[in-house]
């Protein structure tokens, strides 16, 4: 499955498969890697993460993976790289031709070919944690950091003008006026001449102004029907040149915050759904297709019609397929629960801020996406804080002002930066980290902690705005039942998600829920998994491998009702 965008004219390569590799070590000086020494006496899968395999598990260190591609003779060339894991270094012909240090996040690099008809393409992934190097990824992240290449890979050989996106806005949903923006690079001409037709009609010819390597149209889309959750329609829009095309999806909808209502297109939306990991115990991040239909198939079973991405950019692919099934999502960009240190620092400060403004252009066109998120549990009830909040609110706006935006918190009344949200977005988990420790069942703690949370809300001046539960949830390992209905139990898990999702449900101020989480994902292999049993945070109302537990059934029985 190709995700979009397409690419009609240009020649370009999927380059998924079996490459070379060569484990460099633990403890590797990365300027001093020389790659004419490197032994290549294995393969591995790209996409594939290496300390996942039997051979590498659990290893931190620096690995090259290497494949031999064809291109003409100095041509210009594009590099796409779905996400990586944590830090990359990629070279071609032997040299260096750009780094990645954003984890998780869709990356072009633009080089070119040089002489000759074969080459080298290297890619050098380092997985060991070095905040200075790979500021967004720390070791005490309740999830795994994997080392490898997460995502396809793509190299495409590009014309002397080429078209990098075109990305589309709804303006109108009566008249289906959209504004197409078109993103170029290379050669760029001071007016763009392109034909463009919808859901592959008729081409029209335009000629437009291009502006700081952008040309932009404004046209009405023939026969246009509106997306929504309960019909997701979807249109394609074509533009292309002499020798070169592409062919972006997008959908018509409308999204807004009301009176403390969320609506697509008008109409309030109850958001119930779940927080979402890419992880499976075998393949790490990497989502195998049927992986991607299993998890869709069994979220729409539950009764959902909402999936929060946690906590990096979702693969595009994924994307795709929550934009023809009709999901509302969560889209939101790395960070968890960094400290007031981490925001004074510069490094981590402008990773953030590139990484999100990455997040919002790779995924501009997907319908499905309804909001954008950022820092989760960042630290918001600390004033020194507030310059990173408003950059990354600021950061979005300016790349689309067209969706919501938030972050899940999990200060409650503490939290200095609401009033910047267009929604309240609380991670709390009452009755699972319980207050009364010495009580067995502290059920009784979940409702009154949201109606406290809401009261204070609407007493602070924040009635107006929707209110998502955007993570609760309990532990429970998989097959283990108690008769005491204690904490781990698959009987605790399920009288605790039977009280929250109903709350959600039937709370007309409650906007949405994303149960944390939809299934068990590996997170720590360092001393901070004593409080992880088997090194899995085991909150998932599936296990690892997409089991049902007896919540399944419980929260499926609540979000049907509605």
């Amino acid at each position: 499955m190709k995700a979009f965008p397409q690419y009609s004219k240009r020649h370009f390569e999927i380059l998924d498969g079996a490459w070379d590799f060569c484990f460099l070590g633990e403890s590797v000086d990365l300027d001093s890697v020389n790659l004419k020494k490197a032994a290549y006496n294995e393969l591995m899968p790209v996409p594939g993460v290496f300390d996942a395999t039997p051979k590498y598990p659990g290893m931190r260190g620096t690995a090259l993976y290497r494949c031999k591609v064809a291109a003409a003779p100095n041509s210009r060339m594009k590099l796409r790289l779905g996400g990586i894991g944590l830090w990359s270094r990629i070279y071609w012909d032997g040299n260096e031709v750009g780094t990645i240090d954003l984890p998780y996040s869709g990356v072009e690099i633009d080089f070119l070919s040089g002489k000759g008809k074969e080459h080298e393409l290297v890619i050098l992934i380092d997985n060991r944690l070095d905040f200075k190097r790979c500021p967004l990824f720390s070791q005490y992240y309740d999830f795994y950091g994997f080392g490898g290449i997460y995502r396809t890979v793509e190299l495409h050989q590009l014309p002397e003008c080429n078209i990098n996106r075109a990305r589309v806005r709804p303006l109108d949903i009566k008249t289906g006026l959209v504004s197409i923006d078109i993103e170029l690079s290379g050669k760029i001409p001071a007016r763009f001449a392109f034909n463009l037709a919808f859901d592959g009609g008729k081409e029209e010819g335009f000629c437009e102004t291009v502006k700081d390597g952008h040309a932009s149209i404004k046209l009405k889309v023939p026969k246009f029907k509106l997306w929504s959750p309960e019909k997701p329609n979807l249109h394609t829009v074509t533009i292309s040149t002499i020798d070169d095309g592409i062919t972006e999806r997008f959908g018509i909808r409308e999204v807004t915050a009301e009176k403390g209502q969320i609506k697509v297109n008008g109409k309030p939306q109850k958001l119930l759904g779940y927080c979402r990991h890419e992880s499976h115990m075998e393949f790490g991040p990497v989502q195998p297709l049927p992986l991607l239909f299993e998890d869709l198939q069994y979220l729409k079973d539950l009764g959902c019609n909402f999936v929060r991405g946690t906590h990096y950019p979702q693969d595009q692919r994924f994307l795709d397929l929550c934009d023809q099934l009709g999901f509302m999502v969560w889209e939101e960009s790395m960070g968890w629960n960094n400290s007031p240190e981490h925001f004074a620092d510069k490094g981590f400060f402008d990773a953030q801020v590139r990484q999100t403004q990455l997040l919002v252009r790779n995924s501009f066109n997907h319908p499905s996406v309804i909001i954008w998120g950022f820092l989760n549990e960042g630290n918001s009830e600390t004033r020194s804080c507030e310059k990173m909040y408003r950059t990354l609110f600021k950061t979005i706006r300016g790349e689309d002002s067209s969706r919501l935006v938030t972050y899940a918190s999990n200060r409650a009344e503490r939290d200095l930066f609401f009033e910047m949200s267009d929604i309240i977005s609380l991670n709390t988990y009452p009755g699972w980290y319980a207050k009364d420790r010495e009580k067995a069942r502290p059920l009784d703690e979940i409702v009154p902690c949201f109606d406290n949370f809401i009261r204070g809300m609407d007493k602070r001046g924040l009635k107006d705005k929707p209110f998502i539960i955007s993570e609760i949830g309990a532990g429970a390992i998989y097959g283990w039942h108690d008769r005491f209905r204690v904490h781990w139990s698959e009987e605790y898990q399920a009288d605790y998600l039977e009280i929250a999702a109903n709350y959600a449900v039937r709370n007309p101020r409650v906007t949405g829920i994303s149960i944390w989480h939809f299934a068990d994902a590996r997170t720590y292999t360092s001393s901070y998994a004593l409080g992880r049993p088997r090194t899995i945070n085991d909150k998932g109302t599936l296990d690892e491998f997409r089991r049902p537990k007896m919540a399944y059934d419980i929260v499926k029985r609540a979000f049907r009702k509605k």
